[in-house]
């Protein structure tokens, strides 16, 4: 038996998130992106397979630009399997379907390794883009947004963003902090350990579009500069469930002024889910992107690289 560890991403539409819904790996789960993994490390044929172990979970329409995943593999001759070969046989795959999944390399690592609890940090990027109303009125929203950029960043019109408030609000979230107010209700393991450390919480203005060329809705007069883009990063070693859309929803409503510098540092000292201001509406999981899963030097000295 020989451990794999592979990088990939995707893009979460369609998807019920990353993790299998399945109960084993004997059974397809075509919905997930682990399970169309694991289907796809099926037809390589091994002796033996485990069930992939994923570096970090994300949900349902989440994003990611690098993430990681462990799986232990035997072939039939028990020789270890050329990492390339995975890497190329997967890609293959995904591209005969039309999966948004991309293997970037695949390493063949020490059976001690574990993706998830040997990973330093994770880092998140949220996208947002601000439109100026112009005298539109909000049901119009639909008809702003490129059809590029559906699904891919979170559109809110507004004419009255304080984008420098919101900086001033990431300040509050770095360090350790019990994170209790910010766990989504949906979470299952409400007895968890809710705290945590967020080494680095900032906003790039402007954020890079993944498009240059915007497809202008003929139908509205709005012209690009009404448009206004950011990336809001997050890092940190672990997070609670929905942490980082409820942190960036409380950024957006201190830019609009629904809440106060004041509001976020009460929802931080009296960590609760009734501390919760109601103001804040959580934002949806497209605009959200899991940028890095990082190791230490240490581990990748033993790595055995197999990217293409």
């Amino acid at each position: 038996m020989r451990r794999y560890l592979i990088n990939l991403s995707y893009i979460g539409t369609g998807f019920r998130g990353i993790q299998r819904q399945t109960p084993s790996v004997d059974i397809d789960d075509p919905t997930t992106i682990q399970g169309q993994i694991e289907m796809g490390l099926k037809l390589l044929k091994p002796s033996y397979m485990s069930s992939c172990a994923v570096s970090s979970r994300t949900d349902a329409g989440v994003h990611a630009l690098h993430t990681t995943l462990h799986v232990d593999l035997t072939r039939p001759n028990n020789e270890p399997y050329d990492p390339k070969t995975i890497t190329i046989q997967l890609n293959k795959k995904f591209s005969k379907s039309f999966l948004p999944i991309r293997i970037l390399s695949t390493y063949l690592v020490p059976n001690t390794f574990h993706c998830r609890r040997e990973a330093l940090s994770r880092t998140y990027m949220y996208r947002l883009c601000v439109i100026k109303y112009n005298g539109l009125i909000r049901n119009t929203l639909d008809k702003l947004i490129p059809i590029e950029e559906h699904n891919r960043a979170y559109f809110i019109c507004c004419n009255d963003f304080d984008i420098d408030k919101a900086k001033d609000a990431c300040k509050l979230f770095e360090g350790l902090h019990d994170f209790r107010t910010f766990m989504g209700r949906g979470s299952k393991q409400q007895n968890k350990i809710t705290r945590k450390v967020v080494e680095k919480l900032d906003i790039i203005d402007e954020g890079h579009r993944f498009y240059t060329n915007f497809s202008w809705p003929n139908c509205i007069n709005q012209n690009e500069s009404d448009y206004k883009f950011y990336n809001i990063y997050c890092k940190g070693n672990a997070f609670v469930y929905n942490q980082v859309r409820r942190t960036v929803a409380a950024l957006i409503a201190a830019a609009q002024g629904k809440v106060s510098t004041r509001d976020i540092k009460f929802m931080l000292e009296v960590p609760s889910h009734h501390s919760w201001d109601p103001r804040i509406k959580t934002v949806p999981a497209h605009g959200l992107y899991l940028c890095e899963v990082s190791y230490s030097e240490t581990d990748r000295g033993t790595f055995h690289e197999g990217s293409v």
